[in-house]
């Protein structure tokens, strides 16, 4: 009885049921039934019957919310978490009120329904920026009025909370909101004021003393006390909400993810940063960084600069700041910064392993933690994630799941999914309060001082400092030189040398595959070092600037806004995963997923941009394939990616980007799961082909590149 007992499985996923159009998950849990006799050898258990709302219409998720029979105890959590991905702040809280009204005009006894009172009573506490909509922030007073209207309905409740003291707590959270508007108007105007009264060579008025401040003039573990400070404090900020796949997959869009964008900005800068101390040391923030009259360094001088943020990167790891750790080891890895091969050359031996360390443990250390690593971590210390990470993970739900259901459903499921991941982001949050650093104001001035260089601009510099080594000259760069200094590189070159480019870190971080190859075009694709990595540096590197490489580049990723691609948190592995795709023990519920560039099953993730005739930044978008789609299905979710839904598809081609030259043009009446070649990156074009112009009808002509 004992052993039988102990082996049962308290839970059992009993399958499925629908009422009134809705669809409930049925999970059967085994309880044990207290018993009245005080000494007995016998344990009787219960079987009883847990429902959870699976998919369902708006009306049905708010009747579902408000049951006071709901056993679900993270459903109204789940909804605050993500509704906004298929209604807004104000329809929601008119269907509230609304099915509120109806449930107390066929019971007007005092036994009020407490589940809307504990639910606005959560979302005013832990989702107030849900209310933020300046200048007029017109759901949150709508939310006051109905509460005021509640309160004075049900005047005689006592109990809290209560429509009275919610409809107080509104009105203090509106008016907080319109102080921060005032405020901020104000800055903006004193700001404005000041730049008018501060002459750019005005030494006088202006601070301009660290704009000839170095790396070396500070403190490795002041660097980074400061790099978490600052990493800390942005993260705390992040909106959950604004993570999402669905949110975070229109980022072009200016008003959206404005929290992430902070995050990006910041990531960018420590990666500029690094990747300037190291091509101009000597310029200040006010002179071009391609200026010809600069100091020279020599290469011992920057192997001192790379041996500096190598410590730095350490340090930042043991304060748990996985955030500029990233961007430390992306800068390092960049095309412009790997060439240096003289300077590489010169970095000691201890600061080469621990540079091959941080890199080997980087993806086990920062992959989607289980639910008691979770725990561990955000308990004991402060801790600052790299936000790519999960990034990746959402939008791979958001592709791989789809919105709605058979009927139209709102897929509830793939919410509680999605949620899972938010709640870790909130946990680790919290945890960031637990951090008590030293400030360093002059370190955040010399961070942010400096513009950030584009791809093109980095190389340059690189190329100013060590031309490109002519590979027939003898005294090409010696090979004993980089089996001692880079060895790790060698040993990794096998399984990175598959890698998808959308793995190549900031500024297409990376080296050569080939130990005497001189990258001699910015555009070169640089084998991935960092085989392993958990999600896609290029994640923090969105934002479109006027030196985007045009679409067909593929060089960085650093200036344009990518879609998250990289494999999920259950394609995490050790530094050299034996497969090419190891597997990570810390994912959640991951296994199931399709994934980029790997067709699992009868399914995978691909990735598609269109070809407007201009500089589009690149733009990318991730869906799901599957081995039922043909091109057209293909072509016209796409264009609903790109919110080109107006188009018609059968304007457009696909194309798969085999290369820089060769290009694979899928037919029109294809199976593209099928037609499509699995040994090249899964990435893809669409092209809109003239009126005048015959739509071509097959590929015939294989892997050669398509002209119109």
């Amino acid at each position: 009885m004992g052993k039988w007992e102990l082996t049962m499985n308290p839970v059992q996923e009993w399958g499925e049921e629908v009422e009134d159009g809705a669809v409930y998950g049925v999970t059967l849990r085994r309880e044990p039934v207290p018993s009245s006799a005080p000494c007995t050898a016998f344990v009787q258990y219960r079987t009883c019957k847990v429902r959870r709302l699976k998919a369902a219409t708006l009306n049905q998720l708010v009747n579902h919310l408000l049951d006071p029979k709901n056993q679900d105890q993270d459903y109204g959590q789940i909804l605050l978490s993500t509704y906004r991905t298929f209604t807004c702040t104000s329809t929601l809280i008119e269907r509230l009120f609304l099915r509120d009204s109806a449930v107390t005009d066929l019971d007007n006894t005092n036994c009020y329904n407490r589940p809307l009172l504990t639910f606005v009573q959560a979302w005013l506490d832990d989702y107030s920026e849900d209310f933020r909509d300046p200048p007029c922030h017109a759901a949150l007073r709508l939310l006051l009025d109905h509460l005021t209207i509640s309160s004075a309905v049900h005047s005689h409740m006592r109990m809290q909370p209560n429509f009275c003291s919610l409809a107080g707590q509104a009105a203090d959270l509106l008016k907080s909101f319109q102080k921060e508007d005032a405020e901020s108007n104000l800055s903006t105007t004193q700001e404005l004021s000041q730049a008018e009264y501060c002459p750019a060579d005005d030494d006088s008025g202006c601070e301009n003393s660290l704009d000839l401040a170095d790396v070396m003039d500070f403190a490795t573990v002041a660097i980074a006390e400061q790099l978490t400070r600052l990493d800390a404090a942005l993260f705390v900020k992040v909106v959950p909400y604004e993570c999402l796949g669905s949110v975070w997959s229109q980022r072009d869009k200016e008003n959206l993810s404005p929290t992430i964008r902070a995050t990006v900005a910041q990531f960018n800068a420590v990666t500029n940063q690094v990747i300037l101390s190291l091509l101009c040391p000597f310029v200040d923030a006010s002179s071009s960084p391609t200026c010809s009259d600069r100091p020279s360094s020599t290469p011992a001088q920057r192997a001192r600069i790379i041996e500096k943020w190598i410590r730095v990167a350490q340090e930042c790891r043991r304060l748990k700041n996985f955030s500029s750790l990233k961007a430390i080891l992306s800068a390092l890895q960049s095309n412009a910064v790997y060439r240096l091969r003289k300077s590489w050359a010169a970095v000691n031996r201890d600061s080469m392993a621990t540079f091959e360390n941080l890199c080997e443990t980087f993806p086990d250390e920062n992959c989607v933690l289980s639910k008691g690593e979770l725990l561990e971590v955000s308990t004991s210390s402060g801790v600052v994630p790299y936000l790519g990470t999960y990034l990746t993970v959402l939008t791979m739900w958001d592709t791989a799941l789809p919105d709605t259901v058979e009927g139209g459903l709102i897929n509830f499921e793939k919410r509680r999914r999605e949620f899972e991941v938010l709640s870790q982001i909130q946990q680790l949050q919290a945890s960031c309060s637990l951090y008590n650093l030293h400030q360093h104001p002059q370190i955040t001035a010399w961070l942010q001082g400096r513009n950030l260089l584009s791809d093109q601009e980095s190389y340059e510099l690189s190329r100013q400092l060590e031309p490109p080594v002519d590979l027939s000259s003898p005294t090409a760069w010696s090979h004993r030189s980089i089996t001692k200094k880079l060895s790790f590189l060698r040993s990794m070159s096998e399984g990175s040398k598959k890698l998808p480019p959308d793995q190549i870190s900031v500024s297409s971080s990376g080296s050569s595959g080939s130990e005497m190859e001189d990258l001699s075009s910015p555009n070169s694709i640089p084998l991935q070092t960092f085989s392993s990595s958990c999600s896609r540096e290029s994640v923090f590197s969105t934002e479109v600037s006027s030196h985007s490489p045009s679409p067909s580049s593929s060089s960085s990723s650093d200036t344009h806004l990518d879609s998250l691609c990289s494999p999920p948190a259950s394609e995490c592995g050790g530094a050299r995963p034996k497969d090419g795709m190891g597997s990570h023990k810390r994912s959640v519920s991951m296994t199931s997923l399709p994934v980029y560039n790997r067709q699992v099953a009868d399914s995978c993730i691909i990735r598609i941009s269109v070809d407007s005739g201009h500089n589009n930044g690149n733009m990318y978008k991730s869906i799901l394939l599957t081995s039922q789609d043909k091109t057209a299905q293909v072509v016209q979710r796409a264009l609903e990616k790109h919110n080109l839904e107006h188009m018609n598809f059968a304007d457009f081609t696909l194309t798969q980007v085999i290369s820089s030259e060769r290009e694979l043009l899928i037919p029109d009446k294809a199976n593209v799961f099928y037609a499509m070649s699995t040994t090249a990156n899964f990435d893809f074009v669409l092209r809109k082909y003239e009126q005048d112009q015959k739509k071509p009808l097959s590929s015939t002509q294989s892997l050669g590149r398509y002209t119109k």
